[in-house]
């Protein structure tokens, strides 16, 4: 069975009336298509349980909810991955069912999730953000690499980056907030103005932007380490950066929909994927983020934490409609 993609679902969703398949456990699925896809078929092979996986950016997800949240026609179960802070908000919306997982063997940022939504979500991964550089396109033009978050608004990186959509990307979303965190008004409104005068072109998802920085149509990018390390080999021209003045992270969540009809194939889904052995698989050979079991394998790309130089993202405050409201308003009102 193959995966749904969103962009045809959508034009499906919004000229005809969609029907829930009764039958079939309906999950949306923020992380990347590979582990979407991964997850679709070993969840079915496992359980014999008919389960229909779509693929959305963490953004087109919290809208979709929102937009549906009262219709009984368009009916989701599971929302699996995509950034914490938009589960957050969609839970301060009210439109998810509480849920405690029976698996108590998780690291501590995962059940800090669960806490701060008072039971209604659960970590699943995590991973950090970072800058990622095409040094062949950037060779070939003699220009060095950045160092820092407000290098991308050098004027030698015009045109020179690719970032996802704040608005659909919760990839986007998270590297706006991390500017938000680290400076003050009117530092961070200089750096995001001169950073976006620098953009190529914007993609839907985070993992989107990277495709063609990886390609050589684009010098720079902003995505999750990990998904920059799963498209690199040997003979790649990408580079991670970890910036100068420290970087945000992501909590992977998953979430159960308040107007579930599933409930119980909706747990045991979440519940699979907190097994140290599916957290395993997807760590070792397709997804490469931190996972929160406690027994799961450290990701190769995160071994070493303490070049990492992480902020205290604060999760809370930046996962709130207002403050969600505020970044994407202050970027949808910088010139371009």
């Amino acid at each position: 069975m193959k995966l749904s993609y969103y962009g045809l679902f959508f034009l499906y969703l919004s000229n005809t009336t969609v029907y829930a398949d009764q039958q079939s456990l309906q999950v949306i699925c923020s992380a990347k298509p590979k582990t979407c896809q991964w997850l679709q078929d070993s969840f079915i092979e496992k359980y014999n349980i008919p389960t229909n996986i779509v693929r959305m950016s963490s953004g087109e997800a919290l809208s979709i909810i929102e937009q549906n949240s009262a219709n009984p026609d368009v009916i989701y179960d599971v929302w699996w991955g995509g950034t914490g802070d938009t589960h957050l908000k969609a839970i301060g919306n009210g439109f998810m069912h509480k849920f405690s997982p029976k698996n108590n063997n998780l690291l501590g940022w995962s059940t800090y999730l669960s806490d701060l939504s008072d039971g209604h979500t659960v970590g699943i991964y995590a991973g950090m953000l970072g800058i990622i550089a095409n040094e062949k396109v950037l060779a070939a033009q003699n220009i060095d690499l950045p160092s820092c978050w407000s290098d991308l608004g050098d004027p030698k990186y015009r045109g020179q980056i690719i970032i996802a959509n704040p608005a659909t990307s919760g990839t986007a979303y998270t590297f706006l907030s991390t500017i938000f965190q680290i400076y003050d008004p009117f530092q961070r409104l200089q750096i995001l103005a001169e950073i976006k005068e620098n953009i190529l072109k914007t993609t839907t998802s985070g993992y989107a932007a990277l495709l063609p920085v990886a390609n050589g149509e684009a010098a720079l990018s902003v995505a999750f380490i990990h998904d920059a390390l799963s498209l690199a080999n040997k003979d790649s021209p990408l580079t991670i950066i970890i910036p100068c003045e420290g970087t945000g992270y992501e909590i992977g969540a998953a979430s159960i929909l308040k107007n579930t009809q599933h409930l119980k194939q909706a747990q045991q889904f979440i519940e699979y994927t907190l097994l140290a052995e599916t957290q395993n698989k997807l760590t070792r050979e397709i997804s490469l983020q931190i996972f929160s079991n406690v027994d799961a394998v450290m990701s190769p790309v995160y071994k070493n934490q303490d070049n990492l130089n992480v902020i205290n993202y604060n999760f809370r405050i930046y996962s709130s409609e207002r403050m969600r409201k505020k970044i994407l308003d202050t970027w949808d009102e910088l010139s371009n």
